[in-house]
């Protein structure tokens, strides 16, 4: 009982030391949740994200309010905007092996193809003789290498007024509202994950020395990891006209939100390497899963400026460094195989259940952001219009719970390219695209420091009635990525649709 105990405690000690250390040594991804779908931040105006984001070149439109508040000089009147968008995530990811080296098990194993193999013919053999070698490794669960998963959610994404006044001879306009300051869905998984990794370009592979009386030991196990919620705005602005050409403007937003969290290992077994084979055991398997809320809280200005004439405009805005402070509380369930027994012709395996509860506060800090843009009016009913956004993330602090800090993210610029025809009074049609680019870049990746970029496609239209103007825009983005280690490559896909709309009404401004 005494030695029961004892193995039970070690068993303990390592399902703890595994499940709060090493998945951030994971081969492929692993690292805990931590401000991930930050970047995603939410532009709340259809009309401009129908014309591919641009912002510059959109006139009377209140929803630009917290993305270039100059833009609000051009409103016709006291206008009320309110939106809301739907939209629709297809991921998938494709794993595929080579041949590793003496280890054929290995590739059968991690591409889910030992079910097509017999069993060997051990005929005048004992099990006690049996090694290895003598038998097909084969997984203890049906989890293959590849998955796909599709998710809806429908979210408002913004609610204001604005104003326009007269003050001293000056024209000024005002206003309040609240947006989805950013979308945090966040998924990723992958079902051949191993710690220490076999297949890293960058740490090493399997050392191929003394391995018969030191086998090379690594665990085996799926991984994922879930997030759902955003972080939402809620503040005020103001712009005024400098000279009959030139306004400027200033807004600000308390950020608030929240996120439910997920991150679950399941163990699959521990692969052995010896000099010309391998073993799949029990040893060590460790499951556990991690749920918990994180409650987001920053704020966040905004100043820009914008320089019209007949034909042609002009604008920058500007975003100083921004702190977005994160509390979480997280709760642990776990499994873990602290032990395998055999007796007589049966293997048994000692199991340590356990779980736990945590804690704690982390920052991220971000830089100094900006765009630049421009709208020419082709002709008096077609505006074309360009932006440039920069996002030096690459400079982005995080600061652990533990008071670590570090710089996880990489540098994005975006570039964004739009266009209006304007049909008719009633009717505004609009395209447009740019080229997003994630905060991340692939495993192995030839470029260091290239994030992953895609384009994104949209298109919509405004519907004009009365005093109203309904606005509707389509938008369509294709991510793929391609993870790669010394002798496979993971395929990851992520196709989003979206349809994002919003009503304005507008009453009439005179002087």
């Amino acid at each position: 009982m005494r030695k029961l105990k004892t193995i039970l405690a070690i068993g303990t000690v390592v399902f703890l030391c595994l499940a709060l250390q090493e998945r951030s040594h994971a081969q492929g991804y692993g690292s805990p949740l931590t401000m991930q779908g930050l970047n995603h931040t939410t532009a709340a105006s259809a009309t401009a994200r129908a014309m591919g984001g641009v912002t510059f070149a959109v006139k009377n439109d209140a929803s630009l309010m917290f993305s270039n508040p100059a833009s609000l000089m051009s409103l016709e009147g006291i206008q009320v905007s309110l939106g809301g968008a739907q939209q629709y995530v297809g991921a998938s990811q494709d794993q595929r092996y080579g041949g590793l080296q003496l280890y054929s098990a290995f590739n059968l194993l991690t591409s889910g193809l030992t079910g097509q193999l017999s069993d060997p013919d051990t005929t005048g053999q004992t099990w006690r003789n049996w090694t290895q070698a003598d038998s097909v490794q084969r997984p203890f669960d049906t989890i293959g290498p590849n998955w796909e998963r599709s998710t809806s959610t429908m979210l408002p994404t913004q609610a204001m007024a604005a104003v326009p006044l007269t003050l001293g001879g000056m024209k000024i306009v005002v206003g309040v509202g609240a947006v989805e300051y950013a979308n945090l869905n966040y998924y990723y998984q992958n079902n051949n994950a191993f710690s220490p990794s076999v297949l890293s370009v960058l740490n090493g592979t399997i050392r191929t020395a003394n391995l018969a009386t030191h086998p090379y030991l690594t665990q085996w196990y799926q991984y994922y990891q879930e997030r759902e919620g955003s972080i939402y705005g809620y503040g005020g602005m103001v712009s005024a006209a400098v000279t009959e050409k030139l306004s400027v403007g200033v807004s600000g937003m308390i950020l608030q939100g929240s996120t439910d969290d997920t991150e679950t290992r399941v163990g699959r077994g521990r692969m052995v390497f010896y000099n010309s084979s391998m073993r799949l055991d029990k040893q060590g398997m460790t499951s556990y899963t991690i749920t918990g809320t994180s409650e987001y809280s920053g704020m966040e200005l905004t100043g820009s400026a914008k320089y019209s004439t007949k034909a042609i405009d002009f604008g920058f805005s500007v975003k100083p460094p921004t702190t977005i402070t994160r509390k979480f509380t997280t709760s642990m369930t776990g499994d873990s195989v602290s032990a395998v027994k055999r007796y007589a012709a049966k293997v048994d395996s000692i199991h340590v259940a356990s779980s736990s509860t945590s804690s704690g506060e982390d920052e991220i800090v971000l830089p100094w952001q900006g765009s630049v843009g421009f709208a020419i009016r082709i002709r008096e009913n077609v505006t074309l219009g360009v932006d440039y956004e920069i996002r030096s993330f690459q400079s982005a602090t995080y600061t652990a719970a533990d008071g670590i800090e570090s710089n996880p993210w990489v540098s994005t610029s975006v570039f964004h390219i739009g266009a209006e025809f304007r049909a008719s009074s009633w009717l505004s049609l609009r395209a447009g695209m740019s080229n997003y680019k994630e905060v991340f870049e692939p495993t192995a990746n030839a470029i260091r420091g290239d994030g992953v970029s895609y384009p994104v496609y949209s298109a919509g239209c405004g519907i004009a009635f009365e005093h109203a103007v309904l606005n509707i825009t389509y938008e369509y983005s294709a991510m793929k990525y391609v993870d790669t280690w010394s002798n496979a490559a993971s395929i990851t896909k992520q196709f989003t649709n979206s349809i994002m709309a919003n009503v304005s009404y507008t009453l009439p401004w005179s002087n």
